[in-house]
C-alpha cells in the first residue's frame, strides 16, 4: 500500500512538472510573438513617419519654389511697369506695394493670388470718358484705389474760405465752393513758390465712383476703399480736410500698417478665384481703353 501511494505521488509530481514546463514554454512563445508584433509595429510606424516627413519636405520645397517663382515674376513685371508709368511717384508706390506683397508671401500671411496689384489702369465712365487710376489693389478684405501724389514742399490740403483767415492774403484766390490744395516750396536760391491743385480727396472719390459703377455693370457690387498716398521724401502735410472716408498716408510704414490691419481686423470677403475674376474684368476695360 505504501508503495502504491509513493508511486501515485511520484506520477502526480511528474505530471505537474510537465504541465508547468509546458505552460512556461507556451508563455515564452507568446512573449516572443508579442515582441515580434511590437517590433513589426515599430517598423511600420517608423516607415510611415519617414514617408510623411518626406512628403511634408517635398510639399514645403514645392511651396517655397512656387513663392520664389512668384517673387521673381513680380520683379520682372516691375521692370515692364517702369516703362508704362506716367511719373516717378507712381513707380515708387508700385515698388513699395510689390515689396510689401513679397514680405507677406515670404511670411506666409497670404498666398501669391491673394494680393493683386494693378497699376496705371484706365476705366470708362458713364459718359464715355476715361479715368486713369494710379493703383488698384485687390485684397482678401476688398478693393482699394490708391491715388499717389509725389508733391514736394509744405502741402496745405483742405483749404477753404472758412479756414483761410489763417492765411487771409489767400482768400481771394480760393474757390468758395470746394476745398483746394496749396503747395509751398522753397528753391535752393531761396525763392518761395506757390502751386494750387485740385483736392486729391475729391479726385480719388470720383475715381472710386467710376470704378464702382463699372464693376456694377459687370455684376460686381462692392465698396471701394479709397486711399491717398503722399510719397515724396521732402514734404510736410497740413491736412485740414474733414473728410473721414478717404484714408491719407505720408510714408510707406503707414501704408503697410494699414493693409496689415485690414487683414487682422476686417472680414475676408474674397478668395483667390474671385480676385482673379475681378482682375480679368478690370483688365478687359483697361485694354479696350488703352487701344
Amino acid at each position: 500500500m505504501t508503495w502504491l501511494i509513493s508511486t501515485l505521488l511520484a506520477v502526480s509530481v511528474a505530471w505537474l512538472a510537465y504541465r508547468v514546463k509546458k505552460e512556461k514554454a507556451k508563455q515564452k512563445e507568446m512573449r516572443n510573438d508579442h515582441y515580434q508584433e511590437l517590433a513589426a509595429m515599430k517598423e511600420l510606424q517608423k516607415a510611415s513617419m519617414e514617408t510623411a516627413a518626406a512628403t511634408f519636405d517635398e510639399k514645403v520645397t514645392l511651396l517655397s519654389e512656387s513663392y520664389k517663382r512668384e517673387i521673381e515674376k513680380l520683379m520682372i513685371e516691375n521692370e515692364d511697369i517702369r516703362k508704362n508709368y506716367r511719373n516717378h511717384g507712381e513707380i515708387i508706390t508700385h515698388q513699395i506695394l510689390e515689396n510689401f506683397k513679397s514680405d507677406l508671401i515670404s511670411n506666409r500671411i497670404i498666398s501669391p493670388d491673394e494680393m493683386i496689384i494693378m497699376p496705371n489702369i484706365f476705366i470708362p465712365d458713364v459718359n464715355g470718358n476715361v479715368r486713369q487710376i494710379d493703383h488698384i489693389v485687390l485684397y482678401p478684405t476688398g478693393i482699394y484705389v490708391i491715388e499717389t501724389k509725389s508733391w514736394k514742399g509744405h502741402i496745405v490740403m483742405g483749404m477753404t474760405r472758412e479756414v483761410s483767415p489763417k492765411f487771409s492774403f489767400l482768400a481771394d484766390l480760393l474757390n468758395s465752393e470746394k476745398e483746394e490744395t496749396l503747395i509751398f516750396d522753397k528753391a535752393e536760391s531761396g525763392e518761395i513758390s506757390l502751386k494750387t491743385y485740385e483736392n486729391p480727396i475729391k479726385q480719388v472719390q470720383q475715381t472710386a465712383v467710376i470704378l464702382s459703377n463699372y464693376l456694377k455693370s459687370q455684376d460686381i457690387e462692392t465698396w471701394i476703399n479709397i486711399l491717398v498716398f503722399f510719397n515724396h521724401d521732402k514734404k510736410e502735410l497740413h491736412d485740414w480736410s474733414d473728410n473721414s472716408i478717404v484714408k491719407r498716408f505720408t510714408n510707406k510704414e503707414e501704408l503697410q500698417k494699414f493693409f496689415i490691419n485690414e487683414l487682422t481686423s476686417q472680414k475676408r470677403i474674397y478668395g483667390a478665384f474671385q480676385l482673379n475674376n475681378i482682375k480679368h474684368l478690370i483688365e478687359s476695360a483697361n485694354y479696350i481703353n488703352r487701344i
